[in-house]
């Protein structure tokens, strides 16, 4: 891999969730954030402030032109449930990209030059780097996490079944 150009970038989207997503057409730029939020645990005695990670997020931006042929951005912000989003960084390396289960809201500016789009994206599952070379520390800390997410995700599966047994009640 190197430093490329983003000419040939590419937002693909799939409004089932399933594993063949389409080029969302007309677009021109996307952004992708990948924080971790932090938990202040600072103590007394503390020389300096120490945190604690916590969650990950992933979320970022689309933008481009208003094509009357293609609607997809604002089918997909109609979307009461995720679709896959594929984000590119260039389509000349279609190995590398991020992915993973997200919902999507659309506008549009219209004015007297050529109307643009705009939307936002959120993660509503695992969205993970692909096909990049990750260090072992790196690798194993996803491994960590999507597994994390996966027992959490069985977890409230297994409470959801067990929320229809009657409670006891405290005295």
């Amino acid at each position: 891999m190197a430093i490329i150009s983003g000419r040939y970038g590419q937002v693909l989207w799939d409004p089932t969730g399933g594993a063949l997503p389409v080029e969302v057409l007309s677009l021109n730029a996307w952004t992708a954030n990948f924080s971790t939020e932090f938990e202040d645990v600072t103590t007394f005695g503390s020389v300096n402030r120490e945190y604690l990670p916590g969650l990950k997020n992933a979320e970022g931006t689309l933008a481009g032109f208003f094509n009357s042929a293609e609607f997809a951005l604002f089918e997909a912000a109609e979307q009461d449930t995720p679709g896959l989003l594929k984000l590119l960084p260039s389509s000349t390396e279609a190995a590398v990209y991020w992915s993973g289960p997200a919902y999507m809201d659309a506008s549009i500016d219209a004015s007297l030059a050529a109307p643009k789009i705009s939307g936002t994206w959120k993660a509503a599952g695992p969205f993970v780097l692909n096909g990049g070379v990750m260090s072992a520390t790196a690798q194993e800390a996803r491994e960590k996490r999507l597994e994390a997410q996966r027992r959490d995700q069985e977890s409230r599966g297994r409470r959801d079944e067990t929320d229809e047994r009657p409670r006891k009640t405290a005295r």
